[in-house]
């Protein structure tokens, strides 16, 4: 775990997430919307708050501290895409990942739900997507979720191991030169910060027209692409390649080298104002100009440059706080190239599913290295079609919730109720990762009766209970050569580390109600220790179960059950524990069992 291009993919993973969370909250909201959101205008720290979904008929739902967008959602799908060999599988990518995607996208954008949406047709492929205005989609909805990419190439210094299936990636959903160049773009840069430690310089930036002049040429190596979709995107263009990538290109010198100038120029230390001085002179609050992906590239880079000086906390902090811009997605973009450069950055508040994005990242990581390591298991394609209605997407299969493509799914928490008979719900997947997937309401009688749901209300702790007093209660971490690893410091590991009952949460699948209370006995009962053994012996059951999930190492957790046997309450921290690493290992076993 010391090795420092594992380092630097996790810290990417988290940092890009956070950042997205942070975000999330503020994009495109006035100061108003933010007030209503937040109780308050400014955001320093992720923290529980709730929206409206579903639109007019929608509902109000509770987003848990930590909760992230669109941009992670579609990130994560990218990553499952890429199987243990590293190889880009599209196709499922586009025909499985992006069109589920709609049944829990949070925060999603017109153009990447219109190509969700038209990707259901049984007659588009990913390199045939021409749905209504494809070929004008420019947005950033392809550059925020296109890191795997870099994240798991064999050789960073070879543009050609990774680009290709970025502008494959993005084709699938974008057709305007600014989509695609905004994804390459982004993707040379954080390819840099990992090679070099350091963010691209603004006097770099120009050069990288040369990157997007080359996407013709990666293009002419993919046969399905000049076979099939050149073709008829320069029919419904009505211009060449070569000219469209070329006026693009000319469209990022003179921003970019306008945005150098600025940077140059201004107060050095008054980096939030700078921030925005760049966004307004680049139309960055405009409704044409906000959702680019060429121009959410260069203000990732902006963001990410003032990081070492403004600090990587503060940098997506004034990301985050500039109202009326896209927050999540530049906020996304440019965490991913701070954690990248910066793996020992600290961040405050914690990341729902971290512990799966880490585990995502460590994965990427071993494919980078050429290790053949487990993939995700896709339905067979020649057999799989996405139901005609998205709320269809969740049902019921063998006596199981289930998502067609993602597997069966376990429910968290209360529904939200909306109208028309649908309802949200938060969901487990098998893999870790939690949704907020739309469902038709008469569904959940139907798991009532099938026992999907407890008939009675268990006492277990709440996956989302994560209030900051219990998390700056967390102690500093344990600094050993796992932990060198993480990429963040002392306290603010401690704030990220969801409590011990979240940890089984997040890692198994439902557990009965049996092991449920014997679980919350047992921590219930650690919790009511004697004070004055508390104060002899502080022992933090988060501290040790977090060392202990990270390598499974069995010299770590003989030495930590040693520690608690000496302690006046040993059997209940004893019991405490042992739930929480067994409960982990065994899940994490399944998981790689099923899909290896």
């Amino acid at each position: 775990m010391s090795d420092l291009r594992l380092k630097r993919t996790i810290s990417s993973a988290l940092w890009s997430a956070y950042a997205d969370a942070l975000g999330f909250p503020t994009e495109l909201a006035s100061d108003r919307t933010v007030q209503q959101r937040l109780g308050h205008s400014t955001i320093t720290r992720t923290e529980p708050w709730k929206r409206i979904v579903g639109g007019r008929f929608g509902a109000t739902v509770s987003l848990p501290a930590g909760a992230y967008s669109d941009d992670t959602q579609l990130r994560l799908a990218t990553s499952r895409a890429i199987r243990g060999n590293g190889y880009f599988d599209v196709e499922s990518f586009a025909k499985i990942e992006l069109t589920v995607w709609q049944a829990y996208a949070l925060g999603a954008g017109r153009g990447s739900k219109a190509a969700a949406a038209a990707l259901c047709n049984r007659s588009n492929n990913w390199f045939s997507n021409f749905f209504t205005n494809y070929e004008n989609g420019g947005g950033n909805g392809a550059a925020m979720r296109i890191q795997p990419h870099v994240w798991a190439a064999s050789n960073l210094a070879d543009k050609a191991s990774y680009i290709p299936d970025v502008i494959r990636n993005a084709l699938c959903t974008h057709g305007h030169m600014r989509g695609i160049a905004g994804a390459v773009i982004h993707a040379v840069s954080l390819a840099h910060a990992f090679d070099t430690g350091k963010p691209l310089p603004p006097d770099q930036w120009p050069a990288l027209a040369n990157d997007i002049r080359a996407i013709p040429k990666m293009i002419a190596g993919d046969n399905e692409l000049m076979t099939f979709w050149v073709p008829t995107w320069t029919q419904k263009s009505r211009q060449t390649l070569e000219d469209a990538v070329d006026t693009v290109a000319r469209e990022w010198e003179d921003a970019s080298r306008s945005v150098a100038s600025i940077l140059h120029t201004r107060r050095p230390h008054d980096y939030s104002a700078t921030y925005e001085e760049v966004v307004k002179a680049q139309n960055g609050l405009s409704a044409e100009e906000r959702g680019s992906g060429l121009k959410c590239a260069l203000f990732a880079n902006v963001a990410a440059w003032i990081s070492p000086k403004a600090g990587a906390q503060e940098s997506i902090q004034i990301v985050a706080n500039l109202l009326d811009s896209d927050t999540d997605t530049i906020g996304t973009m440019a965490g991913a190239l701070i954690g990248a450069a910066y793996p020992d950055a600290s961040y405050l508040g914690p990341i729902q599913d971290h512990i799966y994005i880490r585990d995502e990242a460590e994965r990427l990581y071993d494919v980078s290295q050429g290790k053949n390591t487990y993939s995700f298991s896709y339905p067979d394609l020649l057999y799989w079609q996405p139901p005609r209605t998205m709320v269809d997407i969740l049902g019921i299969k063998d006596n199981r919730l289930h998502i067609d493509g993602l597997g069966d799914v376990t429910p968290l928490e209360a529904p939200f109720t909306g109208q028309k008979g649908t309802s949200w719900q938060w969901f487990l997947l098998s893999t870790g990762q939690t949704i907020l997937s739309r469902l038709r309401t008469d569904l959940l009688t139907q798991a009532q009766q099938r026992k999907e749901f407890p008939s009675e209300k268990l006492d277990t702790p709440d996956l989302f209970d994560q209030t900051i007093e219990n998390r700056e209660r967390k102690t500093a971490r344990n600094a050993d050569a796992h932990a060198t690893s993480k990429t963040t410091s002392d306290d603010a590991e401690q704030s990220n580390i969801e409590s011990t009952s979240g940890e089984l949460a997040s890692l198994s699948t439902q557990p009965s109600k049996f092991e449920s209370l014997v679980e919350h006995h047992a921590l219930s009962a650690a919790a009511q220790a004697p004070s004055e053994s508390q104060a002899s012996t502080p022992i933090d059951l988060d501290k040790l179960t977090n060392e202990a999930i990270r390598g499974f190492d069995p010299q770590t957790i003989g030495r930590h059950i040693l520690l608690l046997a000496e302690q006046p309450n040993a059997i209940e921290l004893s019991i405490a524990y042992s739930a929480v690493v067994v409960k982990a290992r065994a899940a994490r076993l399944k998981y790689k069992s099923r899909n290896g």
